[in-house]
């Protein structure tokens, strides 16, 4: 007859390591969110001058600070282009 016997620690391990990966994921996350808007003024003034078709208080909005996830969706539309 075979027993089986389990480790009471081998369970918590796995546990742990999610809860770890977890905790990098949000930091991760809220280091992207503390980000701040580091175009110069020429990137902003191309911004604005490619948003102008879509009207002007959108390119009005462009030579402001943008908040990250803005930035993040446009780097990701210029690298897609």
């Amino acid at each position: 007859m075979a027993t089986m016997t389990t480790s009471p620690g081998k369970g918590t391990n796995g546990i742990l390591i999610l809860i770890g990966v977890a905790i990098i994921a949000i930091l991760a996350v809220g280091a992207v969110f503390m980000m701040q808007d580091n175009r110069s003024g020429s990137e902003r003034m191309g911004d604005a001058v490619e948003a102008l078709p879509q009207g002007v208080d959108k390119a009005a909005d462009e030579l402001g600070d943008q908040p990250p996830a803005e930035n993040i969706e446009r780097n990701a539309e210029k690298v897609t282009q």
